[in-house]
């Protein structure tokens, strides 16, 4: 499977967990999580009452310092006489999520198939995010040690560690509250949405080829806010149509941050694609740069050429130029998979 083809179905498939925690977190559950960092020798165990139903998982551990052959023996007597679930015995340090309220169960099944997600690297870079500080402070101290650190590959695990890492990227040391909020699946709607975007910008594969020079066979003029719609339509025509082959702006950025990059925008649309694709909807008719790009889709519809136009729309927006004897897919009755192929159908009888 190619890289693109990955994210494209990663990114389906993130739409679609964002969509079912978007619509639990619209009811306003009472859910909490909880986190609990435990010292191997600490006596008062968190004694309070769990809301029922609750669900305790460990999420990671420090194991310690193995550098002695006695040490290394002991951590291999601890990991036989362990109980996984919880952890090995005898680590230095172990984190719990505790998630607690009457819909655990629904978002325990919604988060292990987010923790899905992840292959093994990306799991990994969250879930030591903070016992890999613990590793580093130690390795300052003895150089010579090993210290180690286990984390929980269960997908429940993985997904409630990487709720901890994009907290820690967006509101700095929050993670290391005990109560984390706001509710569960509120904040898995906030990562889901920036995975998308994340995801997006992964796209970006820029072109080493002079822009001015490149023959399109598409183009594509859009707003911002059908960004995920467009792409998914772009990964299929680049797939088929291969490289630069379509133009997207993502594509081609360090060659678009230029003075009079409209001059440059304006000539690709105009002159130096076979098929200008437009997605119109409300927004596009308030963005400036949507703008410039439709003067010059108005010129080849003055110059009469037609063939070179298609219109995708999301809305019945006005629009200064167009009227409803203008054709258009109707971006709400097609998926972006069927928009593709519909604009691969004209490219054919452009030949």
């Amino acid at each position: 499977m190619s890289q693109k083809t990955s994210i494209n179905k990663r990114k389906i498939e993130i739409k679609r967990l964002a969509t079912a925690f978007e619509k639990q977190a619209n009811k306003f559950h009472k859910i909490q999580f909880h986190t609990y960092l435990y010292h191997k020798n600490q006596e008062n165990i968190e004694s309070r009452k769990f809301k029922h139903p609750n669900h305790c998982i460990m999420l990671w551990q420090y194991i310690g310092k193995l550098s002695r052959e006695n040490e290394i023996n002991k951590f291999i007597n601890n990991v036989n006489d362990s109980n996984l679930k919880w952890g090995l015995r005898g680590a230095e340090l172990t984190q719990y999520g505790v998630n607690e309220g009457k819909v655990t169960d629904k978002f325990v099944r919604m988060a292990k198939r987010a923790g899905a997600l992840f292959n093994e690297e990306e799991a990994t870079v969250f879930n030591t995010r903070v016992s890999n500080k613990i590793m580093q402070e130690e390795l300052k101290k003895n150089p010579k040690s090993m210290p180690s650190v286990v984390a929980n590959n269960n997908p429940l695990a993985i997904w409630l560690n990487y709720l901890l890492f994009y907290i820690s990227q967006t509101y700095p040391h929050r993670e290391f509250s005990t109560k984390i909020e706001p509710d569960l699946f509120t904040l898995s709607l906030l990562a889901l949405e920036q995975l998308t975007e994340e995801l997006t910008m992964k796209k970006t594969n820029e072109s080493i080829k002079d822009i001015s020079e490149i023959s399109f066979r598409v183009s594509v003029s859009f707003p911002g806010e059908k960004r995920e719609y467009v792409s998914n339509v772009v990964d299929v025509l680049k797939n088929e149509l291969g490289e630069n082959k379509v133009f997207y702006d993502f594509d081609y950025q360090s060659q678009i941050a230029r003075p009079n990059a409209d001059t440059l925008l304006q000539k690709i649309y105009h002159k130096q694609s076979d098929l200008v694709v437009v997605f119109l909807c409300k927004e596009y008719t308030e963005k400036e740069w949507c703008g410039l790009e439709w003067r010059s889709v108005k010129d080849l519809i003055k110059s009469k050429k037609d063939e070179k136009i298609m219109f995708v729309k999301f809305d019945h927006a006005e629009i200064d130029g167009l009227f409803s004897i203008d054709g258009y897919i109707d971006a709400n009755r097609f998926k972006e998979t069927d928009v593709a192929n519909f604009i691969l159908e004209r490219l054919e009888l452009l030949i």
